[in-house]
């Protein structure tokens, strides 16, 4: 017994230390799992741990102590919707092949935003994570704090710290959250602190699977917008709506329905746009064709959705997760991903420009900042300007 107990023990710590030979008969350790779980509980128990391992945010404290009326005042009640590309990452720009494959796409869009009245900047950010982890992302700009770092992302959902949401909802918003892509209970959802939760079940999609979870993001926010109209006295809302639809492995690309009454139908798509679109198979070895036409997909619906007449003014920040998998972005690729703020109001759009933003759709190569960098942006560019902050103060 001794010598066998010897001998696993022999065969752990060399799987362990990383010899190759054992890893067929030898599961990985479970004690750094353990070790993990007991390091989150030894922080989130105690406030000051929990303070000492998360950064201040200092930016959304700071939003939230201003004078009243201020942190937001730039917005004057308009609705936000942040809207995070799945896989936009700046390969869509980087690769010669799906910089030009996209080119057309990118046209089309420009002249969409153009036919709603509506004029877009843009910029780089860095992704705290890529191909994969979308949830660093999104809570690296709800909070406006890094979380490259897994374990401070566990943490955080531990803690009270404020976000976007926290910010917003003070100032009269209702917060609504989107995700077409859960079909399971996810009780961190609490800590977003959605007024309003939309999930796969709850948005009852009858036509076709189409992607890898099925529902197309076209039909996503049609059906939100049936579920949630803006008329009458509605506060203003913020959403946040993390779309799926362009998710690896890239196909099949769903159809693009330009009848948005239809699309909310048990046959949103013509059979045979149907057919053809589930006849595609993923090619393992060259992924790039399959994901330009995805990313193509993303424009045309969000391009058909802002040209439609919208009931009040809206701000769209539109922002990629993170870069797509390794062997579409290449090796060695950044991990950079776009931003595009997309609003009537050239004043507004002027306060990101000051910051280095760049009209049109095609950001500056380098990167403004990290994605949790962007929180702060955003605020500063939502914010009564201090000029005007000022003058009020002297009244």
């Amino acid at each position: 017994m001794w010598l066998l107990t010897a001998t696993a023990v022999v065969l752990v710590s060399a799987n362990y230390a990383g010899v190759r030979a054992t890893w067929p008969v030898v599961s990985k350790p479970v004690i750094p799992t353990y070790w993990r779980q007991t390091t989150i509980l030894y922080a989130a128990l105690s406030p000051q741990r929990l303070d000492q391992a998360l950064p201040p945010s200092t930016t959304l404290q700071t939003a939230l102590a201003a004078p009243a009326g201020t942190a937001l005042a730039a917005l004057a009640g308009r609705d936000v919707y942040l809207i995070f590309m799945e896989s936009y990452g700046a390969v869509a720009y980087d690769n010669p092949k799906a910089f030009a494959g996209l080119a057309e796409a990118r046209r089309r869009f420009a002249a969409d935003l153009a036919a709603g009245g509506r004029d877009v900047v843009s910029a780089f950010v860095s992704s705290p994570t890529f191909g994969g982890a979308s949830d660093l992302a999104h809570l690296s700009l709800l909070s406006g704090i890094d979380l490259a770092d897994p374990l401070r992302h566990d943490l955080l959902l531990t803690s009270t710290r404020p976000t976007l949401s926290t910010l917003f909802r003070a100032h009269g918003y209702r917060v609504y959250g989107l995700y077409p892509a859960l079909s399971w209970e996810w009780p961190e959802r609490a800590f977003y602190g959605f007024d309003e939760f939309d999930e796969a079940g709850s948005l009852g999609y009858r036509g076709p699977p189409l992607g890898y979870w099925s529902i197309p993001d076209q039909y996503s926010i049609a059906r939100f917008e049936q579920l949630h109209p803006r008329g009458g006295d509605a506060p203003p809302r913020l959403v946040f709506f993390p779309t799926i639809t362009c998710h690896f492995p890239f196909n099949p690309v769903p159809p693009y329905q330009p009848d948005w009454q239809r699309v909310l139908t048990d046959q949103p798509f013509e059979q045979a746009d149907v057919a053809r679109a589930l006849a595609e198979r993923p090619n393992w070895l060259d992924m790039l064709p399959a994901y330009v036409r995805m990313v193509e997909y993303t424009y045309r619906w969000l391009g058909g959705f802002l040209r439609q007449t919208e009931p009040r003014e809206t701000v769209f920040v539109l922002v990629g997760d993170h870069q797509p998998t390794a062997n579409i972005s290449g090796e060695g690729a950044r991990w950079d991903v776009p931003v595009h703020i997309v609003s009537p109001d050239a004043a507004l759009l002027k306060g990101f420009v000051d910051q280095g933003f760049r009209p049109g759709l095609e950001p500056p190569r380098q990167p403004l900042g990290r994605l949790h960098d962007l929180t702060a942006m955003l605020l500063r560019g939502f914010a009564q300007p201090a000029s005007a902050v000022a003058a009020a103060g002297q009244r």
